[in-house]
């Protein structure tokens, strides 16, 4: 299994799998021209039972960068991450995992771990992007959703003193979690 070469997709991963999914860093998704693996960054998974519809395949995809001043560049880039083959090859990976689906609902998002504000809002706004469902996020926005996540656990561990606390094997969360406790992190959720 791959290591998350970074923070942001550790923290990714272990934010997906407190909201339940199984997840996966370093997904092969093919072969570059020059011989080198393609990957998607992050990847969770999970299955859905919902009575009408079935079992549902719940994707969650996550691309972390930087994206350039360049906005023709950075919309082929989304464009490149999110296509349809590589999207494909994520669906076929974890349909053959998780045996027989009757649905498949793929969450995609970007984040840019340098944003400007009046970049990401003139993506937003891309058509392509946005019939392609991508969403581009702030690092603030993946901040906001750990938090939400953290706050909306339902634990089945306990600490010996009966407290509820994030698994030890949540790196990052447990970091937010003591920095939070110790009072040197001050978490707002916003609405």
């Amino acid at each position: 299994m791959p290591i998350p070469r970074n923070w942001s997709e550790e923290l990714i991963s272990e934010w997906l799998q407190l909201l339940g999914y199984l997840t996966e860093v370093g997904v092969p998704v093919g072969v570059g021209s020059g011989g080198g693996r393609k990957e998607a960054d992050v990847v969770g998974a999970k299955i859905s039972e919902t009575g009408e519809e079935g079992r549902i395949l719940q994707i969650y995809h996550v691309e972390v960068g930087a994206l350039t001043g360049d906005y023709k560049r950075n919309v082929e880039s989304l464009r490149k991450k999110f296509s349809r083959e590589r999207t494909q090859e994520i669906v076929d990976r974890f349909k053959r995992r998780m045996g027989l689906i009757d649905q498949v609902e793929y969450e995609k998002v970007y984040v840019d771990i340098w944003p400007t504000t009046s970049k990401i809002n003139k993506l937003m706004d891309h058509k392509e992007i946005k019939l392609e469902g991508i969403k581009v996020w702030t690092p603030e926005k993946l901040f906001q959703e750990v938090f939400r996540a953290m706050a909306a656990w339902v634990p089945t561990h306990k600490s010996k003193s009966g407290e509820a606390t994030l698994l030890e094997c949540w790196w990052m969360l447990k970091l937010l979690e003591s920095l939070h406790d110790w009072k040197l992190l001050n978490i707002e959720i916003a609405d």
